[in-house]
């Protein structure tokens, strides 16, 4: 019969007492992770709905801007019907003008700064290094 010894009993404890002490690392660091997530978790939610309310009201101040020209041309239409004269309306014909030349720059503003696809983080790395380099 073989007798293990005191030094091999010991070293056998220090080894376990290590497994140990590294599975409660690893056990700790999942339970913080899954904390983070959390909190990613609430974060994503809360900015999913912050874009919903700004969708919203992008979407009323486009159809309030688009319907501005059409209000002021009815208008003018209007006028004209009762007896005001073109040189009359000149100035709010003007104003209208304006509103849709300054709808049309807004449009296209917006269409030349909207990403088309979004990039993944190791194309929007490279394509800082290349801007940067």
């Amino acid at each position: 019969m073989f007798h293990f010894g005191h030094e091999y009993r010991e070293n056998t404890h220090s080894m376990l007492a290590a497994i140990l002490h590294g599975q409660t690392l690893i056990i700790t660091n999942q339970q913080e992770l899954l904390k983070k997530m959390a909190v990613l978790d609430d974060k994503l939610a809360q900015l999913t709905a912050d874009v919903a309310a700004q969708t919203t009201v992008f979407n009323s101040a486009v159809a309030a801007l688009n319907g501005i020209p059409a209000l002021i041309a009815t208008a003018v239409t209007a006028a004209l019907a009762a007896g005001a004269t073109p040189a009359e309306l000149q100035a709010v014909t003007d104003a209208n003008s304006a509103i849709e030349a300054n709808n049309q720059a807004l449009a296209a503003a917006i269409s030349a700064n909207t990403v088309v696809a979004p990039q993944t983080p190791s194309a929007a790395v490279a394509a800082l290094k290349a801007a940067t380099s």
